[in-house]
């Protein structure tokens, strides 16, 4: 373009100057030719530099893809239509388990388990230009391996890539720990216990089995809900105390406490809670720990205990009826007998009046004791059965009576010596089938006597029949006595007045 301008500028020069144009055309020329042979010169100078520079890059570019494709850790298949390997790179023969020579011009196929899987899968993923993965494989030695893949179709037409990864390790890992959460969430869902995992600084559940439905009667999805409402399903008479002792763990080390709780349904049980810190990298992060309904434990527990205090109570009863008879049998005297009977009867029943009533005939009775004595006294006092219903039907009926609140039963009437009374207990007193008297037990106050009352009394009642029966007998036997050693002593007076009249005869006949 240059020479052309130079040419046109010789020949408007040769039009217009005096120069001849024989002379100045050529001139112009030879200049013309000059420049542009340099300028040819130049460009070419200038090209070969820059072809060997864009050579350079283009081998360096080469080297480094080759050292890439050579040295990287992930492997790299070149595969045309048919999955067969056109080329590969070391990695990706290290992982099928065979040489890069072998392993070009092998189909990909023969590396996978299930050859028409693999077609369907091949021909899926040509339509759709890419795919990722994981694939379980069969290396050349026979081993199964999983490789994550990644694959990119006709990046050049008729050429497909695919990046391979050697995931076994880590699959196997993975399927272990799998293998490990589902045999741990089996037991986990299959045992009565629960188990529980809480946060130490929220002091919130983060993980529950399904033991914890079935001992509180609420779901899982309301405990990830709202992970703290554990705390509202304790007793509130036990809720402090459980409570500090979580907030003592990270210091403490374990909780260990038995407290009662409240399922959905209202009804309350017993848990035995254990649990402890789990540090990590000096930090306490986590507590677990299990819980165990132990309601059955606690009842049969609080069952032992009563049926323990209920045999010590027995016990001590028994002891105390056994000394009541002792005491009962000691003496023959009546006055002792009923004294004795009235002591003994104070140490196994409360009472306010206590009184013993003996039959004198069909009809009527007589107060034979009284405690505490009671101003004007009332011994000797004779009652008619008449004058109380409820003593008719001990007198008559031979059975006790309990009334807790006589002021509630409108056959009761006030009557001396029961009068003022608002529970009353009543317990003939038999024996061979023949009523002997009553005892009588009366409180000021209502519901003072109870059942087990009643039941000692009467078993005190039969051993006072018998010490009363003894006594009348030991009476008469004493008034037998006492005539027998009346008429012995009228006798010995009669034999003495007798020989003495022998005596005065005798000497008046020898005279």
């Amino acid at each position: 373009m240059i020479s052309i301008v130079f040419l046109c500028v010789s020949l408007l020069g040769a039009s217009y100057h005096s120069v001849p144009g024989t002379t100045l055309v050529p001139l112009s020329l030879v200049a013309t030719l000059v420049f542009a042979t340099f300028l040819n010169v130049y460009s070419l100078w200038r090209f070969s530099n820059e072809h060997r520079a864009f050579d350079q890059a283009f081998r360096n570019t080469d080297c480094e893809f080759s050292s890439m494709f050579r040295y990287v850790l992930d492997g790299i298949l070149i595969a045309d239509d048919a999955g067969n390997c056109l080329d590969a790179n070391p990695a990706a023969a290290a992982i099928l388990r065979l040489s890069q020579g072998e392993l070009i011009g092998k189909s990909i196929s023969c590396f996978f388990i299930n050859d028409d899987a693999f077609a369907r899968g091949w021909c899926s993923f040509l339509r759709n230009k890419n795919r990722r993965g994981r694939a379980r494989l069969v290396g050349q030695d026979g081993r199964r391996l999983y490789v994550d893949f990644s694959a990119t179709a006709n990046y050049l037409p008729g050429r497909h890539l695919l990046i391979l990864c050697d995931a076994t390790e880590r699959t196997r890992a993975e399927l272990s720990l799998r293998r490990s959460e589902e045999r741990f969430q089996h037991m986990a869902d299959n045992i009565q216990e629960v188990f529980w995992t809480m946060d130490a600084d929220t002091r919130e559940v983060t993980y529950v089995n399904r033991a914890y439905a079935i001992l509180t009667g609420h779901t899982i999805e309301s405990l990830r809900a709202k992970p703290s409402s554990y705390r509202e399903l304790i007793h509130p008479e036990d809720r402090i105390r459980v409570l500090s002792r979580l907030h003592e763990v990270a210091s403490s080390g374990s909780i260990d406490e038995e407290f009662r709780f409240v399922r959905a349904d209202g009804v309350v049980r017993w848990v035995w809670a254990k649990g402890f810190p789990v540090p990590s990298h000096g930090i306490t992060r986590w507590f677990v720990g299990t819980a165990q309904d132990i309601t059955s434990r606690k009842q049969a527990v609080m069952q032992i205990a009563e049926h323990l205090d209920a045999a010590e109570l027995a016990r001590a009863e028994a002891e105390a009826l056994r000394k009541s008879t002792l005491a009962l049998s000691q003496n023959l005297k009546m006055d002792s007998v009923l004294d004795t009977l009235l002591q003994c009867i104070s140490d196994l029943v409360p009472y306010d009046v206590a009184t013993i009533l003996l039959v004198e005939d069909a009809s009527n009775l007589m107060v034979a004791r009284e405690a505490p004595r009671v101003e004007p006294r009332r011994i000797g006092l004779t009652v008619a059965a008449s004058a109380n219903v409820f003593l008719e039907r001990i007198l008559f009926e031979q059975r006790s009576v309990l009334l807790r609140d006589v002021a509630r039963d409108t056959e009761w009437r006030d009557a001396q010596p029961l009068d003022r009374f608002r529970s009353w207990l009543g317990v003939p007193i038999i024996a061979a089938g023949n009523v002997l008297g009553i005892l009588s037990l009366g409180a000021y106050a209502p519901a003072t006597f109870a059942s087990e009352h009643l039941r000692l009394a009467k078993s005190l009642a039969v051993a006072a029949a018998v010490a009363i029966t003894n006594a009348r007998v030991h009476e008469r036997a004493e008034i037998y006595a006492s005539e027998l050693q009346l008429n012995l002593d009228q006798l010995r007076d009669t034999q003495l007045a007798l020989k003495h009249a022998e005596c005065k005869i005798s000497r008046r006949a020898h005279t």
